[in-house]
């Protein structure tokens, strides 16, 4: 686990201990954003602890193909855009961003979310640019707790090039899968976590 958000959450072991489901772990990051927003933004740690748990979870989904991402790192520094790279189902780099939303029902926009820098900072900064010539590669990913993508924004926006993983399908794959939960929490567990003040 690369994420800085493992040394400066409030309780990473807390965040994750007896979790089962989705919206627990949600309510969970919505309720330690708030135990000290001076020192750490709010809305930064929801974004943060978000990233975190996508890098958790795709490290313990390491070759399912119905995500469609693997080898994930987190973008630690200069992130104008992509908050991650990996490789897609045929091996390509491929880019993902993060987006946490308290709404479980909205969706993103382009513009309101910067869904866009995700193609620029995908082209620009990591050499990514859509495979236009095969509907079914996909090489942008975006993960987040929205329910999707705006239908303007994935059809006539972006092509329908963008493969999202919003919050329904986070339920469908982890509520009550008891083993992903043990192995998050071991995986945590076992981290040397040097705290961060």
């Amino acid at each position: 686990m690369k994420h800085t958000f493992k040394s400066t959450s409030h309780d990473l072991e807390g965040l994750f201990k007896g979790v089962t489901r989705f919206s627990t772990f949600c309510n969970r990051l919505e309720n330690q954003s708030r135990i000290d927003p001076i020192a750490y933004d709010s809305d930064k740690y929801k974004g943060d602890g978000f990233e975190f748990f996508v890098e958790l979870f795709l490290s313990l989904h390491p070759n399912d193909n119905r995500i469609g991402l693997y080898n994930y790192e987190p973008i630690l520094v200069n992130d104008n855009g992509v908050d991650g790279i990996g490789n897609n189902i045929i091996g390509e780099k491929s880019v993902a961003q993060v987006k946490y939303r308290s709404n479980t029902q909205s969706v993103l926009t382009a513009n309101q979310d910067h869904l866009a820098n995700l193609f620029s900072d995908g082209m620009m900064g990591h050499g990514v640019v859509a495979d236009m010539d095969n509907k079914n590669n996909f090489r942008h990913f975006i993960f987040t707790t929205a329910k999707d993508l705006h239908f303007y924004t994935e059809q006539e926006m972006f092509k329908s090039k963008v493969k999202t993983f919003g919050y329904e399908d986070f339920r469908r794959f982890l509520d009550g899968n008891i083993q992903f939960w043990n192995s998050a929490n071991k995986l945590i567990n076992s981290l040397n976590i040097v705290k961060i003040s």
